[in-house]
């Protein structure tokens, strides 16, 4: 890495209407009355994230009262935690107490006066108290900085967005984007251009979460670790990820400038070596920090911990053996441009595929032994229970209520153990489920997900909660160590990213690179972007990332116009996609890569998905008997939309205006949908004028009907002889989410097809590769000089056999997998 020398770059922008403004400026803030007042913002980052989070948090009020509670809660536990060490007398409280007399003791008893609580407290911890004291203060005045800025973003959300506190709820994220770009185009937030795209908005609210991503991307940050008889093991904690980004992002010493520049010396290649040792000067320093403050933030960590999950534990101490992503699964799964609500709508699509997979495997000899564990643990339980209810008064024997409650948590802990007795045992379907919502796995995992290596690095990133919780409470211990030892040694490397992988956005300021998405500059060739890209290994994102986030950037964000090189792969996959499906008819659905990705989609999901494939072959001229031949699908405005009212856009015809009426309004639970109401880019959709298939995965399987389906195709005027068609209703907000799970299928299916898509570029591998296949051909050719014409081909249409000539359709046994991007429809 530190091999490689690239320089800093500045991307110029496609708007011919930008201002002639040097972006190295700070944007002044410059009110001039109402009309002007959201001109120039200063801090757009800040400015458009707080954008966000208002939306997302459901306003002002909730975000405040949530804030106030939080200090309250810290100084609750101060409190209380002071309280418990220094006002209780403990030995009357537990009747030791020699002076106690046979009068019942009440409460106050075992309670010391304010003057006895407060008198010679132990040096340690006032220190505490302290510490405890400035960080409430330092959290105080953050909430009242928040508050004052929140409130204007309230009063932009009134005025500039002309949104009001109770349509956030009926508002999606791609509704206020869409009224935040118009914003821009009459008040001029941004000085530098005219118009701002929804990339360059997601750049400014995800600038760092990009870089990030990016760096867990490359394993540049040393997250990983050999422990002893543990081996590989991943550690990634709130406290070590705060402590990553105050370094690398936030901090007094970190390489940025502002919020949206690099500072200068990190775009020059000359100073990487003074860089790197200044950088691993301050991390040794913060490393230093965190090591002092060690027993202080322990013990936080243990009030807090103690505090927030007893009593979740004593009601259901089955959460211990719940599990939940970890912080590192976060950082790997995640898309560039991803934005949080997004994001977690995919993990907890994710959750439960996840358990069913690694609840599937299980230990003969823990089952065995928690078994038995159970049975005597319930057992005395029980009979305690049946002497509770005969008489109550052996409560009030000592020590009972107490082995009670131990041992109903030790039979819940034991069953957490025991594997379902219904369970089908099926890892790779399990794993293809999984895969159809986070998107991404290691090829290392792929046809193998049954053994003991796959499930302990999947269970790194789908982890137990009690994990968690030890994890969290180790960190205190452990991130000065990560810090002072590991990360600096990777500070030449750090230098190096900075600058090789950053790029100055007109607009926007200093990104990294692979957020946008270019797939020539940062394409992986393995992941169907071969003659499309001209990264090399260490400029290539890995495990397909900038490809899929490309494609999921696309459908969250459809009027988005990628990079030239981008849309040429976006439209070859649509054409790779197109192409399986015509062989639907022709091929068996099972060797082709689209069939394969709907099958498992179906069989996994099922509800709203088992109509994809009938849809499909429908469309090819399969349609079942009684029903009438796919018919050219209308334009687009015929088929509806299931966008709120406040976000519908201005000059709809009247046609899509009668459509939207006879469809119900949503209302609420929408802020967090992912994009748009109604996906338009992906490979779904962009099918929908070839035949039925918006509406199969649109509508659930029970709905799917011969006279509805025609209709959503092309409306009860257009059909004659029709008579009282029946309406169908629609699900919820399954579309984008239905498409990104079939488009990650399909694009691991091409990638672990090695299928090269078409129109790639040319390049001296490829031209070789070409050259090498027209030998062969020619050579073929030769050889065949006397072989037999071409037989006919029989295919069936219309209920009769029509001869053609040509290559005879591949035969091709059951389950084995077909190569379609040469074949010629």
């Amino acid at each position: 890495m530190a091999g490689l020398q690239t320089e800093y770059r500045r991307l110029e922008s496609t708007d011919d209407h930008d201002d002639p403004v040097d972006d190295q400026d700070v944007m002044l803030h410059m009110p001039e009355g109402n009309k002007t007042r959201w001109s120039h913002i200063e801090n757009l980052d800040e400015f458009f994230t707080r954008i966000y989070q208002y939306h997302q948090k459901h306003g002002y009020l909730c975000m405040m009262l949530a804030q106030v509670f939080e200090l309250v809660q810290f100084l609750f536990i101060v409190i209380f935690s002071l309280f418990l060490l220094r006002c209780v007398d403990y030995d009357v409280l537990f009747g030791d107490s020699h002076n106690s007399s046979d009068k019942k003791v009440t409460l106050p008893d075992a309670i010391y006066p304010l003057d006895k609580c407060s008198r010679n407290p132990p040096g340690a911890l006032v220190i505490c108290v302290m510490i405890a004291g400035v960080f409430w203060l330092h959290r105080l005045v953050r909430v009242i900085y928040n508050a004052w800025h929140y409130w204007e973003i309230r009063l932009f959300y009134l005025t500039a967005l002309k949104i009001s506190a109770d349509e956030l709820l009926n508002l999606t994220w791609h509704d206020v984007l869409k009224r935040l770009q118009h914003v821009q185009k009459e008040q001029r937030m941004c000085i530098h251009k005219a118009d701002l795209t929804e990339l360059d908005i997601y750049h400014r609210i995800l600038r760092f979460k990009n870089y990030m991503i990016a760096m867990v991307n490359k394993s540049l940050l040393p997250l990983k670790h050999e422990v002893p008889f543990l081996g590989e093991t991943v550690f990634l904690t709130n406290g070590l990820k705060y402590n990553l980004e105050l370094i690398l992002f936030w901090g007094p010493w970190s390489p940025f400038q502002n919020y949206w520049h690099l500072k200068e010396d990190y775009k020059k290649a000359a100073k990487r070596e003074q860089l790197a040792q200044q950088l691993s000067k301050h991390i040794l320093w913060v490393g230093l920090v965190n090591f002092l403050l060690m027993p202080f933030i322990l013990l936080w960590q243990l009030l807090y911990s103690f505090f927030n999950y007893t009593d979740l534990i004593k009601r259901n101490p089955s959460t211990l053996g719940a599990r939940r992503w970890s912080a590192y699964a976060r950082l790997y799964v995640r898309h560039f441009n991803e934005l949080d609500h997004e994001f977690t709508a995919r993990l907890n699509r994710g959750y439960r595929p996840a358990a069913r997979y690694l609840g599937a495997f299980s230990s003969n000899i823990l089952t065995v032994v928690s078994q038995n564990i159970a049975f005597f643990a319930g057992s005395i339980l029980a009979v305690l229970i049946i002497l509770t209810v005969i008489d109550e008064d052996v409560l009030t024997v000592e020590h009972v209520l107490t082995a009670m409650t131990l041992l109903g948590l030790i039979v819940t802990v034991c069953r957490t153990f025991i594997p379902d007795e219904n369970l089908i045992w099926c890892p790779e379907t399990q794993m293809q489920s999984i895969l159809a919502q986070i998107h991404y796995i290691p090829d290392s995992w792929k046809g193998v997900a049954h053994t003991y290596r796959v499930r302990d690095e999947f269970a790194q990133l789908f982890q137990y909660k009690f994990t968690h919780f030890a994890e969290e409470l180790l960190s205190p211990i452990v991130t000065p160590f990560v810090l002072c030892f590991h990360l600096r040694t990777k500070t030449l490397d750090i230098v190096d990213f900075y600058r090789n992988f950053s790029v100055d956005v007109v607009g926007v300021g200093d990104v990294c690179s692979f957020a946008q998405m270019d797939i020539r500059t940062h394409g992986n060739p393995r992941w169907l972007s071969e003659g499309k890209s001209e990264a090399s290994q260490y400029q290539q994102a890995e495990d397909g990332k900038t490809e899929l986030s490309l494609m999921h950037f696309t459908m969250t964000n459809p009027k988005w116009k990628p990079p030239q090189q981008s849309e040429y792969f976006i439209n070859a996959l649509k054409e790779q996609a197109q192409r399986d499906i015509h062989l639907l008819n022709t091929v068996d659905a099972e060797n082709t890569a689209m069939a394969t990705s709907i099958r498992s989609i179906t069989s996994l999901e099922g509800g709203g998905y088992n109509s994809i494939l009938s849809s499909l072959a429908m469309q090819q001229g399969m349609a079942p008997a009684g029903m009438p031949p796919p018919l050219a699908a209308p334009p687009r405005h015929h088929t509806g939309s299931l966008r709120s009212v406040e976000g519908s856009p201005k000059g709809t015809d009247t046609t899509a205006a009668a459509a939207k009426a006879n469809q119900p309004k949503v209302r609420g639970a929408i802020s967090s949908t992912e994009g748009p109401l109604q996906t338009e880019g992906g490979l779904l959709s962009s099918m929908h004028t070839s035949g039925p298939l918006q509406t199969s995965v649109n509508f659930s399987a029970e709905s799917y009907l011969p006279m509805a389906q025609a209709e959503s195709i092309v409306g009860p005027s257009t059909l004659p002889g029709l008579q009282s068609p029946t309406r169908i209703t629609p699900t919820s907000d399954l579309s984008a989410a239905t498409e990104m799970n079939i488009s990650a299928l399909y694009m691991h299916q091409l990638h672990d097809r090695s299928i090269i898509l078409p129109g790639t570029l040319s390049s001296p591998d490829t031209d070789a590769r070409r050259h090498w296949a027209m030998d062969n051909n020619d050579q073929d050719e030769d050889d065949d000089d006397d072989a037999s014409p071409p037989e006919e081909i029989c295919v069936e249409q219309d209920g009769h056999c029509e001869q053609t000539e040509g290559a005879p359709l591949p035969i091709v046994p059951e389950g084995s997998l077909v190569d379609t991007s040469d074949m010629q429809v």
